[in-house]
């Protein structure tokens, strides 16, 4: 599957949503206007690394990895 990172009016969301599935889809997460920039950048990118993780092409960080 691919991967989309787009930008939709907020009243046309739940319509998207609904063709996507339809369409054999998956939505993997919502985001709102209510987040920065900074913090919509900071979780495309998690997203991005947790399909490198997925398809074996980067190494998962360890929970103690994580907090340090």
């Amino acid at each position: 599957m691919t991967t989309l990172t787009i930008e939709i009016p907020d009243n046309k969301a739940e319509q998207i949503s609904k063709l996507i599935e339809q369409a054999g889809g998956n939505v993997i997460s919502k985001i709102d206007d209510k987040l920065s920039k900074k913090d919509k950048q900071s979780l495309a990118k998690a997203l991005e690394e947790a399909e490198l993780i997925k398809q074996g092409k980067l190494k998962p960080l360890t929970f103690n990895e994580l907090w340090d």
